[in-house]
């Protein structure tokens, strides 16, 4: 039927539909080759896409993958070609016009550069009032991405998560702002942070609790170590509580009272195990030279120096254990005096934590300047700042160390 359509037609019929045939490809080839420059055609992540793509129709039929296998990523060649052939086929003449034209636009055409509005700065204000900054989470607006209508909710979720992984309070100030969130997903997980916080620390004290209420029940025949240890974390724990803020703040006064009790009772077991211990190195020391000085035999000497010395390790690394929980005690009770306005006491316990520390006590300096600041002693705060080097190894601490020494 279609032979025979062509051979009704006159010659120079078909000798124009050849020509235009002709003249169509060639353009096509040519005009693909320009588009070609336009745009990346293949690169990692359009093979594995379209590798992809291929093997979720791999059970459909030959001539069905074939075709889009050659249709799959916009600047294939050869989907080019009979794209425009096609076009100018279809439109004889005008076609050839259109597709030249095309092909200029896509070799010549740009984009406008969008700027996404981040709801944070506006910079055109800028040239009459600077705008008024608060940093509530420190680096970055955190905070404004959870309050913004048209941030999108993946990156809230995201950042929701990346907060929940570290739950200090600065953390769940901003979680919290998201119980007021209209978007329900956001909400939820919101509470379901700090629920899960609150969840976690209360499992914690019960556990505490019972082996404290445990211990007290036994009477006499209580283990101490093991009352004391309770008593230890139930007030790291409770002061947890204040401190990221979890617990209601009429809840606040009744956990502060608390953390002191437990502190005091963890106190009366491991500041005297401190002093005996200290008193024991002491005592041991003094029989050692006492021996030493009475032995004349050179080889009993150091059968004596090597069994003082085994002796003199194993009485110091108690100490040191009792003295680091010690010191852990002071530096809470200082806390907690700091949180009650209580300056003077919090000095004080501050004060014999220092004494007792071993090592390098600097991390108990901040809470000292702090206090110093807050009663007006600029020039303490000024030397506890400039004499300790150890402060100016803390990032966080560095700008405002770098700041009191230069003031």
């Amino acid at each position: 039927m279609v032979s025979s359509y062509i051979y009704s037609l006159e010659p120079y019929v078909i000798v124009l539909y050849l020509f235009h045939t002709v003249i169509s490809l060639v353009l096509a080839i040519v005009l693909s080759a320009f588009t070609a420059t336009r745009f990346k055609r293949e690169s990692e992540a359009i093979l594995a896409r379209d590798a992809r793509r291929l093997k979720e129709v791999s059970y459909r039929g030959y001539i069905y993958r074939k075709l889009f296998n050659v249709s799959l990523h916009k600047n294939n060649r050869v989907t080019n070609i009979i794209f425009i052939f096609l076009l100018n086929f279809a439109m004889p003449v005008i076609g050839y016009a259109i597709s030249a034209w095309i092909t200029w636009y896509l070799k010549n055409v740009t984009y406008e550069k969008r700027v996404s509005n981040t709801n944070i700065l506006n910079l055109d204000e800028f040239g009459v009032s600077f705008l008024k900054v608060e940093r509530i989470f420190g680096e970055g607006s955190m905070i404004d991405l959870m309050n913004s209508k048209y941030a999108p909710r993946s990156k809230k979720l995201k950042a929701l998560s990346s907060l929940s992984a570290s739950l200090t309070p600065a953390n769940l100030r901003i979680i919290k702002t998201t119980l007021s969130s209209t978007d329900d997903e956001i909400r939820m997980f919101g509470y379901a942070t700090i629920n899960k916080a609150e969840k976690s620390l209360s499992l914690k004290i019960n556990k505490y609790l019972e082996i404290y209420k445990e211990e007290q029940e036994n009477g006499a025949t209580r283990d101490q170590a093991r009352e004391a240890d309770a008593a230890k974390e139930l007030a790291t724990l409770y002061w947890e509580m204040v401190y990221t803020e979890l617990s209601h703040e009429s809840l606040k006064g009744g956990f502060l009272k608390e953390i002191k009790k437990y502190i005091k009772i963890a106190k009366k077991y491991y500041v005297p195990k401190s002093h005996s211990l200290q008193e024991k190195l002491d005592d041991t020391e003094n029989e050692f030279e006492i021996a030493l000085e009475k032995e004349q035999n050179d080889s009993a000497k150091n059968e004596l120096t090597v069994a003082h010395r085994h002796k003199m390790k194993e009485i110091k690394d108690r100490l040191l254990k009792y003295n680091d929980v010690t010191t852990k005690l002071y530096v809470l009770m200082g806390k907690v005096y700091m949180n009650e306005n209580n300056y003077e006491r919090a000095i004080t316990e501050f004060t014999v934590a220092q004494e007792l520390y071993e090592g390098s006590s600097s991390f108990i300096l901040p809470y000292l300047a702090e206090i110093q600041f807050l009663t007006g002693n600029y020039s303490i705060v000024h030397a506890i700042m400039s004499r300790s080097e150890a402060l100016s190894l803390n990032a966080t601490l560095h700008p405002i160390v770098e700041q009191w020494k230069s003031s």
